[in-house]
């Protein structure tokens, strides 16, 4: 508890308001001290008017309402006054007994009445008016509260914060004692509260390290660790090494635990053949196996339903097209039109400069004379704001077209998307869960148009669906190849596909800088082997050499990717660093050791679907008030405000990781490149991060690194369930 935190003793007068759902209150309350009521907000469940509370927080002084106390933490307490008393026994917590009684009751004790009822509840049947009915009422509640306080004093006995102890109340009551001392891992349960917090309250409580309960939650959560590395499911053996090595758990227990929680359905299992041949079991948790059966039934239900609006033989149409708008199509763009026209679901791939958004642009033209309900959407809303401007056509996110609530999708099987025709963009973004969704939502006359490039970097979320998709030979695939002239000229166009194809980057634009220095190159490779001095390069870059010799912003049109998170060239140093020089002297708060100021560029981190911004989407700080923790943030089309642990949501994003970057795009990048990163250089990183830039890329770092990258093609490869699924509701080839 900070300084900033103090504590108040006194009775909830009267409540205002409150939410049932999350226990947020808002109401009057006299402190022992005081006669006139003040106005108290926060987290409060199971209380009444009328209760005496203990309340920790801090004052605040709000726009409208004025000063207001913001409750932190809370806890019945008994009163000690007798007219206290009084209020208390005539409150809604002790249903049937009214004033006059609690009034007869404390004549008659005095300050001693909550000693009687302890002791001696049955002295209160002396009292006039106290029946057996009244009584039994009486010390049901009076058993409760004297229970939630027993039980809120072992949670934070056993080391569980204050508004984690409120979640496990609201779930199990006062059954949270024995529940938790049989089995502390079932906390896992509780949003927030992950295996290594539970592990530790099981320490607290004498739990061993090969305890059954322990080798089932460690199981459970090992499987969740690969899903964050972007596994759906897992080799059983592997799992069951991994969590014998970092878990310290007994071989025999956790083989024990897996056939367990395979017969309890915690967990499912397949049986495939690897790439040589050989028969693995792969294991996944119940929502990673169910989403990608969805996935390859619904891909199975679109393409053998007939489509709402059929093209047959109409191959005069592409000419007519390519008169209106002035452009012949090369052959795999050809074959590419031809496809949308024949298909019910195609697959357009390629890189950077080969024309995908041409073929978009096209495809729209050529098909909206007959299908006028079209939906484009990206996964992120740079991706979508993007396609809107490259195609004229306006795009969504594929949350918002699903109509995203704090609840889910609106947009399901039940209530099916309206539009017969639907493009994707960036669909190697897209993982597993989210494409569960939006085909769960499509209706089977409709039309799907996948557009992506499988070489960059798969989604952040678990799963490999546009890669899984194309290897499965189920769906028609056209891959644009051809890098078209203007394109062809880049610097960055020709050096990505060189590391498309396992070839090291052309460096010879760096070399060619000093023959004409009013040329301006698009792409140059800066050699340093020093982190700190990287650093200093990419400061020195991103407020004066790039923003005096290109003329871009600092703040909106450079951006620093970076592999990793951690480390002297990792995002959160970098970040630190580029706003100190960037943003330094704007009025900020200070947030978990980060500070955010007026004017910084942040990221979303993860999906709110009640605010509505999700993963990646990038905003500008407009508004500060440190004395609340509040902040508003400006993203593409909207306002959102950020309170207290609501700022855990969000990063700076001066610097982001590559994998962050995926679906965007940046006038300027500049990318630290060193054996440093050793973990992270892979092909479809340094290809991701090239293809981001539009007119400048800048890779600062050593050839072995760059090197490194081009030639580790293989270990990005991930554990999927998808193709076995595919595979097993039809091995034939549909085209």
């Amino acid at each position: 508890m900070s300084e900033d935190f103090v504590s108040l003793v006194g009775t909830l007068e009267k409540i205002l308001y409150t939410n049932p759902e999350n226990g947020f209150l808002i109401g009057t309350f006299i402190t022992e001290n005081s006669i006139r009521p003040i106005t108290v907000k926060g987290i409060v469940f199971n209380t009444h008017e009328h209760e005496t509370l203990r309340l920790k927080g801090s004052w605040e002084n709000h726009k409208t309402y004025g000063r207001q106390f913001s409750i932190r933490e809370f806890m019945p307490v008994e009163p000690t006054s007798e007219e206290g008393i009084i209020r208390y026994l005539s409150s809604e917590v002790f249903k049937g007994i009214g004033k006059i009684t609690a009034e007869r009751i404390v004549k008659k004790f005095g300050k001693d009445t909550f000693k009687i009822i302890d002791s001696s509840p049955k002295l209160l049947s002396k009292v006039k008016g106290v029946g057996r009915k009244q009584q039994k009422s009486l010390l049901d509640a009076w058993d409760a509260q004297r229970g939630l306080r027993d039980v809120m004093t072992f949670l934070r006995g056993v080391g569980i914060s204050h508004a984690y102890a409120q979640r496990i109340f609201v779930k199990n009551g006062l059954n949270s004692i024995p529940l938790i001392k049989a089995n502390p891992y079932q906390l896992t349960d509780i949003p927030g509260i992950g295996f290594l917090t539970a592990d530790g309250i099981a320490r607290n409580l004498g739990f061993d390290n090969n305890s059954p309960h322990r080798a089932d939650a460690g199981l459970l959560y090992m499987l969740e660790q690969q899903a964050l590395n972007g596994h759906t499911c897992f080799p059983r053996r592997d799992l069951l090494e991994k969590t014998v090595q970092e878990l310290n758990i007994d071989s025999s227990m956790l083989e024990s635990s897996i056939r367990q929680l395979l017969e309890d359905r915690l967990l499912n299992s397949d049986k495939i053949e690897d790439a040589s041949g050989n028969e693995q079991e792969l294991v996944s948790r119940p929502r990673f196996y169910k989403a990608e059966r969805r996935v390859a039934e619904n891909i199975f239900r679109i393409l053998n339903s007939e489509a709402y609006t059929v093209y047959e033989g109409e191959s005069y149409l592409i000419e007519e097209q390519e008169l209106k708008v002035g452009l012949k199509l090369d052959p795999a763009q050809r074959e590419a039109v031809e496809a949308a026209l024949q298909h019910k679901v195609l697959i357009i791939t390629g890189g950077p400069g080969t024309g995908k958004t041409t073929i978009v642009r096209f495809i729209l033209g050529l098909m909206r004379t007959r299908i006028p309900a079209i939906a484009l959407a990206a996964p992120t809303g740079r991706a979508a704001k993007r396609i809107t401007e490259t195609t004229g056509a306006a795009a969504s996110t594929i949350h918002r077209l699903l109509e995203a609530s704090n609840i889910g999708f609106k947009r399901d099987r039940e209530n099916p998307l309206e539009q017969e025709l639907l493009i994707l963009d960036e669909t190697s973004m897209i993982d597993t869960l989210l494409m569960d969704s939006l085909l769960e939502a499509v209706p089977s006359a409709s039309r799907l148009i996948l557009v992506g490039d499988v070489d960059q970097l798969p989604s952040v979320g678990a799963g490999a669906v546009l890669s899984d998709l194309i290897e499965s030979g189920l769906i028609p695939v056209v891959r644009l190849d051809h890098i078209f002239r203007q394109a062809a000229d880049s610097f960055i166009t020709v050096n990505a596909h060189k590391v498309r194809r396992g070839e090291m980057p052309d460096f010879s634009s760096s070399n060619r800088q000093t023959e004409d220095d009013n040329q301006l190159l698009d792409f140059y490779f800066i050699k340093e082997s020093n982190p700190e001095k990287i650093v200093e390069k990419i400061l020195l870059m991103s407020t004066e050499r790039i923003p005096q010799r290109f003329e871009l912003d600092p703040m909106m049109d450079i951006q620093v990717l970076t592999p990793m998170h951690r480390g002297v060239t990792g995002a959160i140093n970098l970040n630190r660093k580029l706003q100190d020089v960037i943003n330094p002297d704007a009025k900020g708060l200070e947030h978990l050791e980060q500070w955010f100021r007026i004017g910084d560029k942040v990221m979303q981190q993860q999906n709110d679907y009640e605010k509505l911004v999700f993963n990646g989407d990038l905003g500008r700080i407009v508004n500060c008030d440190p004395k609340t923790k509040e902040l508003h943030v400006k993203f593409d089309q909207q306002i959102v405000h950020y309170q207290g642990k609501e700022i855990d949501q969000l990063s700076l994003a001066y610097a982001i990781t590559v994998h962050k970057s995926q679906g965007s795009e940046y006038s300027a990048v500049i990318v630290p490149l060193t054996t440093h990163h050793y973990m992270m250089l892979q092909r479809n990183l340094l290809y991701t991060a090239i293809t981001r830039g539009k007119q400048l890329v800048v890779l600062i770092g050593t050839d072995a690194a760059i090197k490194k990258a081009v030639e580790n093609e293989g270990s990005t490869r991930r554990f999927t369930g998808l193709l076995h699924q595919l595979s097993e509701l039809g091995a034939a080839p549909l085209f």
